[in-house]
């Protein structure tokens, strides 16, 4: 109890030593040492960075990091903005198709029947059953 007591409160936590580089043929690998106090023949190499005779991987990964992280929006977006986006380009035409009739010279659709010519025979339809 008496070592405890004269041990500072964070002796007991693992200790990060700094970044050794050991270096190979082609390879770098950084390293850095994990020592336990309490235990002080155990020490655990944890690696940091690898290089391939190019700059070490987290230098070349920061740039993309910081733009994935640049990427999300800071308010969500709303009801009608999201769907003033989607119907961009999909309003309602206008009808290039008409003509005249042919029977009454009413304007009507290509390929349909005319409306007012509809009307006039359904007039005649509906008189014909209320006289029979």
């Amino acid at each position: 109890m008496a070592l405890a007591a004269r041990m500072a409160p964070g002796a007991f936590l693992p200790r990060l030593l700094p970044s050794i580089v050991l270096p190979s043929s082609r390879i770098q690998l950084r390293v850095r040492q994990l020592e336990f106090p309490l235990f002080p023949s155990l020490s655990l190499a944890v690696p940091v960075g690898i290089s391939f005779g190019l700059p070490p991987l987290p230098s070349i990964l920061e740039g993309i990091w910081e733009s994935i992280l640049k990427a999300v929006p800071k308010k969500k977006t709303s009801h009608m903005k999201k769907r003033h986006r989607q119907m961009a380009g999909k309003a309602l035409k206008d009808v290039s198709s008409l003509c005249k009739c042919p029977a009454c010279g009413g304007i009507k659709r290509m390929h349909y029947m005319c409306p007012h010519c509809t009307q006039k025979l359904r007039e005649l339809m509906n008189e014909g059953m209320k006289g029979a």
